[in-house]
């Protein structure tokens, strides 16, 4: 589970010494013998030297980003990547050392936040229709009043009795998973900007948030980041690495997978109609109410541009749907 605790904790490094061992110790030889797996990086000179990224990709499988950061590491040597992992993989322990470990970034969305404190007091998993309800109210799409309607004698007491740090006399059930999440979601932020200025580490973002052979809509966390940092932000397509990882064993059944990269996006260039001069703290409500246009704006345009680098059965299908529900957290 991801904690503040577990993110004051964080270190990260470069050289990553986790990932240069899993490079040598798993990929290696999983790449090489007995099924080989072809990896071509397109334009890999688009790739500035000396000068920390974002790398936004489109998401097919469980580990596409572990073939481009393996090449990249071949041909370039001193180009590390630190990527943001979603909070649901850091439930397990051993899951979370190995993340941890090969320098990753836990990333706890609202859902997740609220997910697990759920979980944690109710002991069960949520129903689609209660998390939809709760998170309508988090987001503000409903009021108190209205979730109190609506919500079940169970939900209802939930939201009223105190547990953990939460007191209702003090704040709304709603206003409490908010203030965790920012809490969570600063120290994230601290350290990517670590990363990318202090470190010269790369960041890797999957902007759709979750896994589809389809290019899917993108969320605005990695805009909320480019926009401050003033990075530059690289789109990559990812062909066929979904045929190679086939399931959740980090093993590849040999293939072909190309990585297209496109041009950098810059606040003084592709990105200037959405750059944003004053100050303001990402991942908060009004950071999102005051530049949400150019989050948006800017998230649109980076979609776009990864859409252009992939091979037909990887782009934009309008019809596709998101997953729904708690179960995409846990």
């Amino acid at each position: 589970m991801i904690t503040r605790e577990h993110l004051a904790k964080l270190k990260l490094t470069n050289p990553p010494w986790g990932q240069i061992i899993v490079a040598h110790g798993l990929l290696r030889w999983d790449y090489r013998i007995p099924r080989k797996t072809n990896i071509v990086i397109e334009h890999e000179k688009r790739i500035p030297h000396g000068q920390a990224v974002i790398f936004a990709m489109n998401h097919t499988d469980f580990y596409n980003y572990w073939p481009f950061m393996y090449q990249l590491y071949r041909e370039r040597g001193d180009c590390f990547i630190s990527a943001w992992v979603k909070g649901k993989y850091y439930e397990n322990r051993l899951m979370q050392w190995f993340l941890d470990f090969a320098n990753n970034i836990p990333l706890p969305s609202r859902g997740y936040v609220l997910t697990k404190d759920c979980q944690t007091e109710l002991k069960r998993k949520l129903t689609r229709d209660e998390y939809r309800l709760l998170r309508d109210w988090v987001d503000g799409s409903i009021s108190q009043e209205t979730f109190m309607e609506q919500a079940d004698d169970e939900l209802t007491r939930f939201v009223t009795t105190a547990h953990g740090d939460f007191d209702p006399q003090q704040q709304s059930y709603a206003e409490f998973i908010e203030a965790q999440y920012v809490a969570l979601m600063a120290l994230v932020a601290r350290i990517s900007e670590d990363a990318l200025l202090n470190k010269n580490l790369n960041i890797l973002v999957f902007p759709q948030g979750t896994r589809s052979t389809r290019l899917l809509p993108g969320h605005i966390g990695l805009a909320q980041i480019a926009l401050k940092t003033r990075v530059p932000v690289i789109p990559v397509g990812c062909n066929g690495s979904d045929k190679c990882y086939r399931g959740a064993l980090p093993f590849s059944s040999g293939g072909d997978i190309v990585y297209r990269v496109g041009e950098p996006m810059t606040v003084e260039d592709d990105l200037a109609p959405f750059a944003i001069d004053q100050p303001y703290t990402p991942f908060t409500r009004e950071a999102e109410v005051r530049f949400g246009a150019q989050f948006r704006g800017a998230t649109d345009l980076i979609m776009e541009r990864i859409n252009d680098l992939l091979d037909p059965e990887y782009q934009f299908d309008p019809t596709a749907v998101k997953k729904q529900g708690s179960g995409r957290f846990v």
